[in-house]
């Protein structure tokens, strides 16, 4: 997904992605965190999600994006959102410092996505949630994020295909602008969308 795109974002708003703040709840649901629990939002675009996860959970949440014409944005909204420019690959976060790490639809953009998996877990606590969204190629026998993630010493604890969320934004994308301009997909095969959470172990 290109992210920047205006085409994209007008038709989904603050969050840039599918499904919106809806999948942030689902996650957030299946995770037993604490009030207060620090969390991660990596790729967090203008600070939809870390706002949402403030105001609504009360959670000490922070975001990091690798953009910062869409950091700019979020802060001119709002300037005291805790949004920062970073990368996934080199968290700007210590050891073992964070409750729950959310990446929402930026793992399959990434070079380097095992590096960014590194760093997740390099960051979050013995048993912290690893909470993702993103594309995936539906007809792979075999899904290629969880062998990493048992190869990072995660333990999958939920996975739910959301692939009818990526079709319709395809179809609002066609509607609104009579193409799919700001969707890509990297996933090879027919594209999907799911949902995961991890446990760091």
């Amino acid at each position: 997904m290109e992210y920047e795109a205006t085409a994209l974002r007008a038709v989904t708003g603050t969050t840039i992605r599918p499904g919106g703040l809806s999948l942030t709840d689902r996650a957030i649901e299946f995770c037993p965190f604490a009030d207060g629990a620090e969390l991660l939002d990596v790729g967090c675009g203008v600070g939809a999600s870390v706002e949402h996860l403030r105001s609504r959970y009360g959670f000490d949440a922070k975001g990091i994006d690798i953009s910062p014409k869409l950091i700019a944005e979020g802060l001119l909204t709002n300037p005291a959102l805790p949004i920062f420019e970073g990368m996934a690959e080199a968290l700007p976060c210590p050891d073992d410092s964070q409750d729950g790490i959310l990446c929402e639809c930026v793992l399959s953009l990434l070079t380097e996505p095992l590096q960014a998996l590194a760093e997740f877990r390099r960051a979050l606590r013995s048993g912290g949630y690893l909470m993702m969204s993103d594309m995936y190629n539906r007809d792979s026998l075999t899904r290629q994020i969880e062998t990493w993630l048992f190869e990072n010493g995660f333990t999958l604890l939920l996975w739910e295909d959301h692939s009818c969320l990526l079709r319709e934004l395809a179809a609002r994308l066609i509607l609104a602008n009579g193409s799919l301009e700001g969707l890509c997909c990297t996933a090879t095969g027919t594209p999907g969308y799911f949902l995961l959470v991890a446990r760091k172990e």
